[in-house]
């Protein structure tokens, strides 16, 4: 029989087996999903590169900028936010690359609680943004960096739920064994009750059944005391019939 412990571990184990299923096919699937837009940095408009993430927007914020400083030492800063949609610009930074020269570097992050959207534009001044057409090496290069994301960022947020399913997962199996514990205590003590039970039914059985042997002998006495006192009567009333 499965006990409710039980469940609750092979649920864990499945959701643990499930994301790890689920991590390779969406990881193999990144490499094509860049897409050329326009997107608003800020009130203005520009050519840019974008892909789809499967994970909710609040999830994409914090790696988006941490990926910048940690790979490539750059700070992006957040220039605009609007509902859900946050834009960051670094300014006059180098990117290896793309350009020699010091560019623009323009991000966008959007989405909702399912699926975000991340977009860049890098511009060699404020307003000359490189595309496919005027510089496909540095657009590719760009690209690149943008695929690279991807892979950090979904190898950090299945990292992170898996950690946190094996921590849920050793705490159950924890919880599980302080249960067997507990149950096998509370059983322990079951069976000293059991037995102190049986030994008061025994008890209970043997007083009774001396309680039964001397009230018989109390009801024998008794009839002998009736009887004999009975008989003295009717002698003394003999007696008185013939002395007087």
């Amino acid at each position: 029989m499965m006990t409710r412990n039980n469940f609750n571990i092979n649920s864990l184990i499945g959701t643990l087996l499930f994301t790890l299923a689920a991590a390779a096919p969406m990881l193999a699937q990144q490499q094509a999903n860049i897409t050329e837009t326009t997107t608003e940095y800020d009130k203005q408009r520009l050519s840019s590169m974008t892909i789809s993430i499967d994970a909710p927007v609040d999830a994409v914020y914090d790696p988006w900028e941490e990926f910048w400083e940690e790979r490539y030492d750059i700070d992006i800063d957040r220039s605009d936010k609007d509902g859900s949609s946050i834009a960051y610009l670094a300014e006059e930074i180098l990117m290896t690359g793309v350009s020699t020269q010091p560019v623009y570097f323009y991000s966008n992050v959007d989405g909702t609680d399912e699926r975000s959207t991340v977009s860049i534009s890098v511009a060699l001044d404020q307003s000359k943004v490189i595309t496919r057409q005027n510089d496909a090496a540095a657009f590719k290069s760009a690209g690149d960096k943008l695929r690279e994301f991807e892979t950090y960022f979904y190898t950090r947020y299945f990292d992170e739920q898996l950690a946190e399913v094996r921590d849920e997962l050793e705490d159950a199996r924890d919880d599980r064994e302080d249960a067997s514990s507990d149950a096998n205590k509370a059983r322990k003590k079951i069976r000293k009750y059991e037995e102190k039970i049986k030994d008061l039914r025994e008890k209970i059985e043997e007083t009774r059944e001396e309680v039964g042997e001397e009230l018989e002998d109390a009801e024998e006495n008794e009839q002998r005391v009736l009887d004999l006192e009975a008989e003295l009567e009717r002698i003394q009333r003999s007696r008185r019939n013939y002395l007087g």
